[in-house]
C-alpha cells in the first residue's frame, strides 16, 4: 500500500492500482482507481480536480463523479515522482459553467476547457 507524505513513480502507481500510466485519472474496468494530479492544471489539488473537455478526460471524470469508493490521490512533484496524498472520495460533481468558474482560477484552463469540477473528501487510510 501507499504511505502518506511519500513519493511513487507512475509505475509503482500502475503495478498496485492499473489503468493507463498516463491518465490523470488511470481507469481499469470501468472504474477511475487513482488521480494523478499536476499541480499546475490543479491548482487546488487535491480538494477541487478539474476535468477538460478531451475525451478521455471527459469520459473519466464522468466515471469518477459516479463512484463512492476512495481512490488513492497523487501530486505530481517532478516527472518521476508523484507524492501519495491519501484517500479521497467525491464529494460534490459540478458540470454548469457558472458553477465550475469559481474553481479554475490559476489552472491555465478557460471555462469553456473545463467539462466538469469534482470536488474531493478526504477518508482515512
Amino acid at each position: 500500500m501507499f504511505a502518506i507524505g511519500k513519493d511513487y513513480s507512475r509505475e509503482d502507481i500502475h503495478a498496485h492500482c492499473g489503468g493507463n500510466k498516463q491518465s490523470f485519472l488511470p481507469t481499469h474496468q470501468g472504474k477511475v482507481v487513482a488521480a494523478c494530479l499536476k499541480p499546475e492544471r490543479n491548482p487546488q489539488g487535491p480538494d477541487i480536480v478539474l476535468c477538460s473537455t478531451r475525451a478521455a478526460s471527459r469520459a473519466a471524470g464522468r466515471t469518477l463523479a459516479r463512484q463512492e469508493n476512495a481512490i488513492p490521490v497523487f501530486m505530481r512533484q517532478d516527472a518521476e515522482r508523484w507524492r501519495y496524498l491519501g484517500r479521497y472520495a467525491v464529494a460534490q460533481s459540478l458540470t454548469a459553467p457558472a458553477e465550475c468558474a469559481p474553481f479554475i482560477g490559476g489552472s491555465g484552463l478557460t471555462i469553456g476547457q473545463v467539462s466538469r469540477v469534482i470536488k474531493f473528501r478526504r477518508v482515512g487510510d
